[in-house]
């Protein structure tokens, strides 16, 4: 899409109204009423030149949104939660913040560990 140049994101500002809402929340002072502009940047990176939206936000936007709903309802059902969080945090394999470190400092890094004496 990006390669033919055929993605245009004010297609999906115009036919999408919860997408215009949104974006017009970002510059009519609904988030920042002291300073409509406070937010501008992230309007113009996703609506202001040829070459806005480059990550497809705008496109994405209705999946979105279908996966927050998925993701209340199924936050509502406090057991089916709770059996999804297990399940989780079971699959979610070993880490140890110090043996990630200690890789980073091996493989990327390239840095010998300094004992200190206390």
């Amino acid at each position: 899409m990006s390669r033919e140049h055929s993605y245009n994101p004010w297609d999906i500002y115009h036919s999408d109204e919860r997408v215009r809402k949104v974006m017009e929340s970002l510059v009519d002072g609904t988030f920042s009423p002291d300073n409509k502009e406070l937010f501008r940047d992230v309007y113009n990176s996703l609506l202001g030149s040829d070459r806005s939206d480059e990550y497809f936000v705008l496109k994405d936007f209705a999946s979105y949104v279908e996966a927050q709903e998925r993701l209340e309802r199924a936050y509502k059902n406090k057991d089916e939660w709770a059996r999804m969080a297990v399940i989780n945090t079971a699959k979610s394999g070993k880490f140890s913040s110090d043996r990630t470190i200690r890789e980073y400092a091996d493989e990327i890094w390239n840095l010998k560990p300094l004992h200190i004496e206390l």
